[in-house]
């Protein structure tokens, strides 16, 4: 039974993905591949976005169809890592307004770039509903920066999706036991060493006042109640043999 990883964007899915193809035996083609554009690493099929679209959509929302659930049962083990919204939204926000330039316009931004208006603050930033709820919203097929609202019944379909296949989930501030998962339910050992890709140089963090934190939370109920249900899903890795030491995880800034 074949692999698929959800690679959801701020979640720490490069890095992944990036393990992934260190631990296993692959060409050099295929090691040469930037992580963004990977989609299969051995029996592991990565599900990311569409870059050939301007739309720039998730590969497959038929996962979370209501007929294809069997398929996707029967057929696949699927895994996935939800990022805590507010932690997320800073990262996305790091990358699309320094790293890629997005404060001088820069094409390539191309969450900004469709803006109304150009945000000078992360504040700024989270107040367009272009970039809320991204999560469900990735998931859900919709098109990059789709001001439309999730609604409760996507909602609620995008949910008794994750539970019925599963879809395997993990957290990104809990890494450590996402890969162990990983390994548990796949058979696949993982290198230990891991390499921390596409992370935000450390001169951007900021301090972020609780007002703005509420307030970008308030924007964004729907990712929060999806992570907050994969958190309160998650087992407990005791009855786990397996080990591993992320010692990066808290500092998981990509």
């Amino acid at each position: 039974m074949k692999n698929i990883f959800i690679h959801i964007p701020k979640t720490g899915g490069s890095t992944f993905v990036g393990l992934l193809r260190d631990s296993i035996n692959i060409g050099n083609c295929e090691n040469q591949q930037p992580t963004h554009v990977t989609e299969l690493v051995g029996e592991t099929l990565i599900k990311h976005i569409d870059f050939s679209t301007y739309d720039r959509k998730f590969k497959s929302p038929d996962i979370f169809d209501v007929s294809k659930r069997s398929f996707y049962k029967d057929n696949f083990k699927l895994f996935m890592l939800i990022r805590n919204p507010f932690d997320r939204l800073f990262s996305e926000f790091n990358f699309q307004y320094h790293i890629l330039n997005g404060k001088n316009g820069n094409p390539h931004a191309a969450i900004i770039t469709r803006l109304n208006k150009l945000p000078h603050s992360f504040k700024e930033y989270c107040q367009n509903p272009e970039t809320q709820n991204y999560q469900c919203k990735f998931l859900l097929g919709r098109k990059l920066a789709d001001p439309a609202p999730v609604t409760n019944a996507e909602f609620d379909t995008l949910l008794e999706s994750i539970d019925a296949i599963p879809v395997h989930c993990g957290i990104t501030e809990s890494y450590s036991d996402f890969l162990k998962s990983f390994q548990h339910i796949s058979g696949i050992k993982l290198k230990s060493d891991i390499t921390l890709r596409k992370k935000t140089p450390s001169h951007l963090k900021q301090e972020v006042s609780e007002s703005t934190k509420t307030e970008v939370n308030s924007f964004n109920n729907y990712d929060i109640m999806l992570y907050e249900h994969v958190k309160n899903s998650l087992k407990s890795s005791s009855e786990e043999s397996d080990t591993f030491n992320f010692q990066d995880e808290k500092r998981f800034i990509v």
